[in-house]
């Protein structure tokens, strides 16, 4: 079934940006601020280049931030028609629409199909683009240079704390688009298991982690435990300046090796000579060690960012964006202000709750 027959690029066009704001956030450390002024996001002809040239990698996943409904009994007869066995074309008009709708449902990963609208079906942008490539692929790339047609401003509808609405379809079920930021890989692993969702998760692959931060628990930054042995700390900052000397010994590029350099120099003068550590300190100091091994595998050792990763703790901050129907971020909303959610997801939960209220939604 092809879904470039039942949608066009037009009904995709006021969410477009947000696949760029998707895409963007994979490959960039940069903030909404920073992404919404970005050319590749906010530029006609850039945005276009830049899906297009993800588009040729078929990296479909980031199109499902961009969604829209159809009711399918507003077509032509003869198009509902060509989805049917000759049994059922002779069915009234609204009847063969809700089969064709079901249909769509039961076979597109991800497609939003509700009893309540029997004859409406909802679909994202990576349904319409990889039935195009099947149908051709000469029209497929051209899709993308069509998108450049579309000038439309991503206006965040606010924010509370990391979390930002950046989208939102209200017909039917609805669909929200979410950037979060500021968050641990340990709290997105959670996250992801809400497979009905989407996701664009900043990549450790491609982004460098040099100035990345660790996201501290609360019951970490409030535990009243003391290490008073200097012999620990010493042996922390003694290895991570050896790795230093390491890094700093490497043909990498000068500014990248500057970089790093003020990063941990900063870093071993502010704990040298503390006279004890907290369980926040010693979490930090096993942080940048493990950062100075990540960075010491690039640098030194010429290894790839997305093996070097393997050393960094789940602690690690990231940014994410996670879109979907209302009724299943509803659901996760509703999961996870459970009492025995862990409290970073919780926290999430109630803020994308919030927004919502905000927005008139009842949830």
């Amino acid at each position: 079934m092809l879904i470039t027959d039942l949608f066009s690029l037009e009904d995709f066009k006021e969410s477009i940006p947000f696949t760029a704001i998707g895409a963007r956030t994979c490959y960039s450390s940069g903030d909404l601020d920073y992404l919404l002024n970005d050319p590749r996001v906010v530029s006609r002809e850039d945005r276009a280049k830049f899906l297009s040239k993800l588009g040729n990698y078929k990296h479909f996943s980031v199109f499902a931030h961009s969604f829209a409904y159809k009711d399918l009994s507003q077509l032509e007869d003869g198009l509902i028609d060509r989805y049917l066995e000759d049994e059922f074309k002779g069915l009234p008009k609204k009847k063969k629409a809700e089969i064709v709708a079901m249909k769509i449902a039961s076979t597109k990963f991800k497609s939003h199909y509700n009893p309540e609208y029997p004859t409406v079906i909802g679909v994202s942008l990576r349904h319409y683009l990889e039935d195009m490539l099947q149908q051709s692929e000469e029209e497929y790339f051209k899709t993308f240079e069509k998108m450049a047609e579309y000038d439309i401003p991503v206006k965040p509808l606010g924010s509370r704390e990391n979390t930002t609405l950046i989208g939102l379809i209200r017909e039917y079920d609805g669909y929200g688009v979410f950037f979060i930021d500021n968050v641990s890989r340990t709290m997105t692993h959670q996250l992801v298991r809400h497979t009905a969702l989407n996701y664009s998760q900043r990549s450790q692959r491609y982004v460098r982690e040099d100035q990345n931060l660790l996201i501290i628990p609360p019951s970490v930054e409030n535990s009243d435990f003391r290490l008073k042995n200097p012999d620990h700390l010493d042996a922390y900052l003694r290895l991570i300046g050896d790795y230093l000397r390491v890094i700093e010994g490497s043909d990498a590029k000068k500014e990248l090796l500057e970089a790093v350099g003020s990063r941990i120099r900063s870093f071993v003068e502010d704990y040298t000579g503390k006279g004890e550590l907290s369980l926040k300190d010693i979490y930090l100091l096993l942080d940048q060690l493990a950062e100075a091994v990540y960075d010491t595998s690039v640098y030194a050792g010429k290894v790839k960012r997305e093996d070097a990763r393997f050393i960094l703790p789940h602690g690690r901050k990231t940014t994410i964006v996670v879109s979907g129907t209302l009724s299943w971020i509803k659901d996760f909303i509703k999961k996870r202000l459970d009492p025995h959610a862990q409290w970073e997801i919780q926290k999430v939960a109630d803020q994308m709750k919030q927004l919502l209220l905000e927005q008139g939604i009842d949830v």
